[in-house]
């Protein structure tokens, strides 16, 4: 009973850790280089949903994707969290990777300009491109 206990109180300070981790995160973001997804055009909100684990982005105006299609709305599979990196996955997505499955992304939280960048695990660790600024105050 004792070790019932012990796992359920690890598991509730993991999960407490994490929704710290995705409090950071939360918040109204914009593109550094696309004036159609910017701060002052078009802003997408990016937060979470915790059971299942997902990363919610929602734009007010529809954009077009990587794909050619029209969206305002985005929910990746949240893999894992760190202080500064979330490692996400696609829901639907259709692309693949070199070897043959579906990428996997990384999401490393940005200082200069405040906001995120995109990597994916099967590219160099240094590459991390389509910079994201923040267009809100993060929430202390």
């Amino acid at each position: 009973m004792l070790r019932i206990a012990a796992l359920f109180l690890l598991a509730s300070l993991t999960s407490a850790a994490a929704q710290d981790v995705l409090q950071t995160w939360r918040g109204e973001y914009g593109s550094a280089t696309d004036p159609a997804t910017s701060c002052a055009a078009n802003p997408h909100q990016l937060d979470f949903m915790t059971q299942p684990p997902h990363a919610l982005f929602n734009w007010s105006k529809p954009w077009t994707d990587d794909a050619g299609q029209s969206v305002t709305y985005q929910r990746y599979d949240l893999l894992s969290t760190q202080d500064d990196t979330l490692i996400l996955r696609l829901e639907g997505d259709t692309r693949r990777t070199a070897t043959g499955d579906r990428p996997i992304w990384i999401l490393r939280q940005t200082t200069q300009p405040q906001g995120y960048c995109w990597g994916r695990t099967d590219w160099p660790a240094v590459h991390c491109e389509n910079q994201q600024v923040r267009c809100d105050n993060p929430t202390s």
